[in-house]
């Protein structure tokens, strides 16, 4: 038994300094270690930023030079679809043109056929 308590003692001795409250010097010494460790954790955190950063802004570069040519290849297009549309619809205008005086010209035609035989009925009714 004496055993059991001399241990207990012994203990009790060593846990009180354990007990005691931290003073304002050991708190300033756990908040520079804190520091210390956030700051470490952070500094390759904020290195990381700033190369994301940099990457953003050389995309945002070669998004406007593609906006650019983007820009250049709608225009090309629209000249080559004028060009198409001007290459088709000129012939198409002419041909249209062409088959409205051919059908002028074949009316034409037929109503002088028509006097002709009118004449010839007439010749040959009154010789």
């Amino acid at each position: 038994m004496k055993n059991v308590l001399l241990f207990s003692t012994i203990f009790c001795t060593i846990a009180l300094p354990a007990l005691a409250d931290l003073t304002p010097e050991n708190l300033n010494q756990i908040r520079l270690i804190v520091k210390e460790e956030v700051e470490k954790v952070i500094k390759p955190i904020e290195t990381d930023i700033e190369s994301i950063k940099t990457e953003i802004g050389s995309v945002k570069e070669n998004v406007a030079l593609l906006n650019g040519r983007v820009g250049g290849l709608e225009k090309q297009m629209i000249f080559l679809m004028a060009i198409i549309v001007v290459a088709v619809g000129i012939p198409q205008i002419i041909i249209a043109w062409r088959t409205k005086r051919e059908r002028a010209q074949e009316k034409q035609i037929e109503t002088l056929i028509r006097e002709v035989e009118a004449l010839k009925q007439q010749r040959i009714v009154n010789p």
